[in-house]
């Protein structure tokens, strides 16, 4: 009820395969209709199978950069620290820096032009900075699709910035780049995840999910004691203390996010 992945109810019928007519036509449909609805016309769509973590790894994998994190500490600054760890690269690279668009495990946006952007809870309900190098979000939140593909956004004028295609893994952004122009994905696409996609796209209407968002936000920050909210109170997600629940049951009975993880405090994505 309150957690990251919005619910919803879709009959599945798989079409086509991957590599039909027909899925080549519905690829650059969404690819198209999802830049001209975000702003992002000046970008190259790619979707990444797997989570949004993937899109994350596989941008670090393939940018010729040397990646500083910046923006407020909290669990996913240091986890991208982490997996950094595992893509030195050279001093001759060129510095830039990245960030969590909003840092969901003390509910606070951030913002830098320039940079590489972790927008996964935050988009589309923050815009994405100017002159952003790359931004990395999914479907299954706040687009309120299916789970299974991180969408990786890179400027058109980075691809210098990225590793060559013969370069062979599924973690180097110019594989997508390149079986994209064929209107093609390079594994085995999930194509019932496209087309529900395309619809979403069809009908999303930005204002009236801020706006959703909003209220949503009011309505929850109205039942809580001020003290008790950590971070923003207009947000895609609303981190509260746990000291805000005096009987445990309540939180158990809502299934609030956090509960059964043991995380230090309660989470409600009002998107949901």
């Amino acid at each position: 009820m309150f957690g990251p992945n919005t619910f919803f109810t879709d009959n599945v019928n798989v079409c086509c395969s991957h590599r039909d007519h027909s899925f080549f036509e519905l690829f650059d449909k969404t690819r198209e209709l999802f830049a001209r609805r975000s702003g992002l016309e000046d970008y190259d769509i790619l979707f990444i199978p797997g989570s949004a973590t993937v899109g994350i790894e596989t941008t670090m994998r393939s940018m010729k950069y040397r990646i500083k994190m910046t923006g407020y500490d909290g669990e996913f600054k240091n986890r991208w620290n982490q997996m950094l760890l595992n893509y030195p690269k050279p001093d001759s690279y060129p510095e830039t820096e990245m960030f969590c668009r909003l840092e969901t495990s003390v509910s606070v946006p951030f913002s830098r032009e320039g940079c590489i952007v972790d927008a996964v809870s935050a988009f589309p309900y923050y815009d994405v900075p100017k002159n952003t190098k790359v931004m990395c979000t999914c479907l299954n939140k706040q687009l309120a699709s299916y789970v299974g593909l991180a969408v990786v956004c890179i400027k058109k004028d980075q691809w210098e910035h990225c590793i060559d295609g013969d370069v062979f893994s599924y973690l180097n952004l110019r594989r997508y780049k390149d079986y994209s122009e064929k209107h093609q994905t390079p594994n085995t696409a999930p194509t019932y995840i496209y087309e529900h996609f395309y619809k979403v796209l069809q009908n999303f209407n930005l204002d009236e999910f801020r706006d959703r968002i909003n209220k949503v936000s009011d309505i929850i920050c109205g039942c809580i004691p001020e003290e008790y909210i950590i971070g923003e109170k207009r947000c895609p997600v609303i981190t509260i203390k746990k000291e805000a629940f005096k009987d445990n049951r309540l939180a158990e009975k809502f299934d609030l996010y956090g509960y059964w993880t043991g995380k230090s405090d309660y989470q409600i994505f009002t998107y949901t």
